[in-house]
C-alpha cells in the first residue's frame, strides 16, 4: 500500500523545500510516492491553482500588472520553469528523492494547472496535495481560504501550502 502525494511547485525545490515536504510524511508506515507537478508556463500556468480563487497569478501573488514573477525582488536563485524546465525537474526530483528514498514521478503541464492537478489526483488516487509557493502567494492563500476551496474542488482530504525555504 502506498500513500500518494501530489506536489505542485512554482519553481525549483530547494533543499529546505524537499526537507519540509518529506518531514510531513516521515512517520507514514506506508511507502510514500510523490507526484511532482510542474508547469512549463509558470506565469500563466499558476493561474490554474489561483483560478480556484477566481484570480490571476499576478493578483494572487500581489504583483503589479505586467510584472513577471521572475523580475520580483523576492525571487530566489532557484531555476524558473519558464526558462530552465530541465533543471527544475532534475534538481527538484533529486532533492525530494534524496530525503527519504521515495519514488518521485514528474509530470509537466503545458496547459491549465487546475485541470492537470485534478487529473493527477484522480489518476494516482492521491490522498494529499502539497503546494510549495512563494511567501506572497502563501499569504494570499491563507487570507482567502484557498486550501479549503481547493480541497472541496479537488475532492481530496488534505491540502498543505508551504512557503519556499532556503
Amino acid at each position: 500500500m502506498t500513500y500518494d502525494v501530489v506536489v505542485l511547485i512554482e519553481r525549483e525545490m530547494s533543499e529546505g523545500d524537499a526537507r519540509r515536504v518529506a518531514a510531513l510524511h516521515a512517520r507514514h508506515e506506508e511507502t510514500v510516492d510523490y507526484h511532482l507537478l510542474v508547469s512549463s508556463h509558470p506565469t500563466e500556468g499558476l493561474g490554474g491553482p489561483m483560478a480556484l480563487l477566481g484570480s490571476s497569478f499576478a493578483a494572487v501573488a500581489g504583483l503589479p500588472p505586467g510584472l513577471s514573477p521572475g523580475r520580483t525582488t523576492t525571487a530566489t536563485a532557484l531555476a524558473d520553469p519558464q526558462f530552465d524546465l530541465a533543471s527544475v525537474i532534475e534538481h527538484s526530483s533529486r532533492r525530494l528523492r534524496g530525503r527519504n528514498d521515495c519514488r518521485v514521478n514528474v509530470s509537466i503541464t503545458h496547459g491549465e494547472i487546475l485541470l492537470a492537478l485534478r487529473t493527477m489526483v484522480t489518476s494516482t488516487k492521491s490522498q494529499e496535495v502539497v503546494v510549495v509557493a512563494w511567501p506572497e502567494t502563501v499569504a494570499r492563500f491563507l487570507c482567502s481560504d484557498w486550501a479549503h476551496n481547493a480541497r472541496r474542488e479537488l475532492n481530496i482530504p488534505r491540502i498543505r501550502v508551504l512557503e519556499h525555504a532556503d
